[in-house]
C-alpha cells in the first residue's frame, strides 16, 4: 500500500510564532512531517510553498515552489497549486491526501481510516473525521468545528456511526484511487464549480479542504463517524497543532455565539448527545439532501416574499 501527501505551507513570517506552544509554523510542520514518515505505509510527501524559505531545511518530503502574485497569495490560492501535480499522479498510488500543515494526522488515524473506510465506501458514505484543540486552563480537549451535539444514527452491521450533517469540514481529506479518479472527472476538482450549499459558503482555502465530500458535491451519502460506549472513535480525532482558535474565541465562547466555524463548544467526549437522545435515522439520505439543496437554491425567492 501507498499514499501520497500534499501539504500547502503559507508562510509569509518565517519567525513569527503562533499558538499557546509558541512556535513557527515551520516548527509544526517539522512535527507533521516526522508523524507523518511514521505511517506504516509507503509515504510520499509534496510540500507547496511560495518562498525559498525550505530550500535549506532538512525535511523527509519534496518541496515545490510556486510562483504566485501577493494578492491571490493572501487569498488562500497556493492551497489550489498542488491539484495539478496530483492529477499528473494519478496511477501512482493506492491512497491520496491534502492536508494542512498544522493537522496532525498518525499512525492512529491511518488505522482507523482503513478499518472503516471499505465498509462505509461501499455504501457510498464518508468515513469522518473530527478536529481538535486542547485548553490549557482544564488540559482538555475539544472540538473545534461542532457547535451543536449531533444526534442521529444509523446502523451498518450492528455498529451505531452517528451521522455529521451539520459540518463535516474537517481541514484536510483522504480518499482511495478510486475515489481519487472520480473526484478528477468533476468540476468539483478544476474549482469551475464552487461547494457552497445550504449549510456552507465556503472560501478560498475551505474548497480545498473540503476535497469531494461536501454536501451539495452529492458523490458521498453522507459522514459517519462510528460510536463506541456513546462516544467517537477516540482515533478519529486529529490534533490541531497551532491550538489558536479556542484562545482566539474564547470571548466569544463566553458569550455562547456558536454560529462560527472555530468556536470549541464541546469537549470530545461530548460531542454525541445521549445515548437514549440519539434518534435512528433510515437510510434515504439522497432524498433529505436532495430537499434541503431545492429549498436552499430557492431562497431568494422566499426572502423576497418575506
Amino acid at each position: 500500500m501507498s499514499i501520497v501527501i500534499h501539504i500547502p505551507f503559507y508562510n509569509p513570517n518565517p519567525e513569527k510564532k503562533e499558538g499557546y506552544r509558541n512556535l513557527t509554523r515551520f516548527d509544526y510542520l517539522k512535527e507533521n512531517v516526522k508523524s507523518l514518515k511514521n505511517l506504516s505505509i509507503k509515504t510520499d510527501i509534496f510540500i507547496h510553498t511560495h518562498n525559498s524559505f525550505l530550500d535549506d531545511k532538512n525535511l523527509e518530503a519534496k518541496t515545490i515552489k510556486h510562483e504566485i502574485n501577493e494578492d491571490d497569495l493572501n487569498k488562500g490560492y497556493l492551497t489550489w497549486k498542488c491539484r495539478s501535480l496530483m492529477e499528473k499522479q494519478k496511477n501512482d498510488y493506492d491512497y491520496y491526501m491534502y492536508l494542512e500543515h498544522d493537522i496532525k494526522f498518525s499512525e492512529n488515524n491511518l488505522q482507523y481510516w482503513l478499518k472503516y473506510h471499505e465498509l462505509l465506501s461501499k455504501k457510498k458514505f464518508n468515513l469522518g473525521f473530527l478536529i481538535y484543540e486542547k485548553n490549557n486552563s482544564d488540559n482538555q480537549n475539544y472540538s473545534i468545528h461542532i457547535t451543536q451535539k449531533l444526534d442521529k444514527f444509523l446502523k451498518i452491521n450492528n455498529q451505531r456511526f452517528i451521522v455529521n450533517d451539520l459540518e463535516n469540514y474537517c481541514c484536510f481529506w483522504i480518499y482511495t484511487n478510486q475515489q481519487f479518479q472520480n473526484f478528477l472527472k468533476t468540476k468539483w476538482w478544476s474549482f469551475k464549480k464552487r461547494a457552497h450549499n445550504f449549510r456552507h459558503n465556503y472560501g478560498i482555502t475551505e474548497r480545498s479542504s473540503i476535497g469531494f465530500h461536501a454536501f451539495s458535491m452529492n458523490y458521498f451519502r453522507a459522514t459517519l463517524i462510528p460510536e463506541v460506549n456513546g462516544q467517537p472513535v477516540t482515533d478519529s480525532f486529529i490534533e490541531h497543532m497551532t491550538n489558536n482558535y479556542y484562545e482566539k474565541f474564547l470571548e466569544l465562547k463566553d458569550q455562547n455565539y456558536t454560529d462560527i466555524r472555530g468556536v470549541c463548544k464541546f469537549k470530545t467526549d461530548e460531542v454525541f448527545v445521549n445515548l437514549d437522545e440519539s434518534k435512528e435515522v433510515s437510510d434515504n439520505f439522497n432524498i433529505n439532501k436532495f430537499i434541503k439543496i431545492f429549498l436552499w437554491k430557492l431562497r431568494f425567492i422566499t426572502r423576497k416574499f418575506n
